[in-house]
């Protein structure tokens, strides 16, 4: 027997799924857009792309910085998979290769939205602080997978150099100022991050 709803609660006619399932539909089509290159999606665009009309999205959308915001988010889920824990211990050479490996694997996958992002970020406080948490995820990874090194090191900036090696923007240098392949620009950051951490 079907439960009797709680005086309050809201009936179920489906009204609710269908809003998020709208919602759901606009926001990967911005992302979808923002892949494409289109930076600035219209709502318009948006409306095309998703299938949701114009009255819809205004509805469900107080302004452009809430589509960013629930757009950010969403990005989150699409990539989460992505983000793999490297075990700290073992062979140095093999932490490298696992961390490079998987933040390549990354950066391919989110390269046109990122890069969407860091333009737009200046405007939009919901992407500033999306990047941040972002930052301080590969900034805790360096720090737990490379802490016996560090600490070893007893340089003061090594933290920094090696996340900055680990950047999107070095990736991002390497694929496109310079035209490397994923491989190859794979190959330089191991390189770079094998120099800085072994003993000199």
């Amino acid at each position: 027997m079907t439960a009797p709803l709680i005086s309050g609660d809201p009936p179920q006619d489906g009204r609710h799924a269908r809003r998020h399932r709208t919602r759901d539909l606009a926001v990967d089509a911005v992302l979808d857009l923002l892949a494409e290159g289109v930076l600035r999606p219209t709502a318009q665009q948006v409306a095309d792309r998703s299938g949701v009309s114009l009255r819809s999205i205004f509805r469900i959308f107080d302004d452009v910085e809430t589509l960013r915001a629930a757009a950010a988010a969403r990005q989150v889920t699409r990539v989460r998979h992505l983000y793999v824990d490297v075990v700290p211990t073992g062979p140095l050479e093999g932490r490298v290769h696992e961390v490079v490996t998987i933040s390549s694997r990354l950066y391919e996958q989110i390269a046109p939205i990122r890069r969407a992002a860091l333009r737009l970020a200046p405007e939009s406080e919901a992407l500033r602080e999306q990047l941040a948490r972002a930052r301080a995820w590969l900034r805790s990874e360096v720090e737990r997978v490379f802490a016996s090194e560090v600490a070893a090191s007893g340089a003061s900036d090594l933290i920094e150099a090696l996340e900055l090696a680990l950047s999107f923007e070095a990736w991002d240098r390497l694929r496109t100022a310079q035209g490397l392949s994923a491989s190859r620009s794979a190959a330089v950051i191991e390189r770079t991050i094998d120099a800085l951490l072994r003993p000199s």
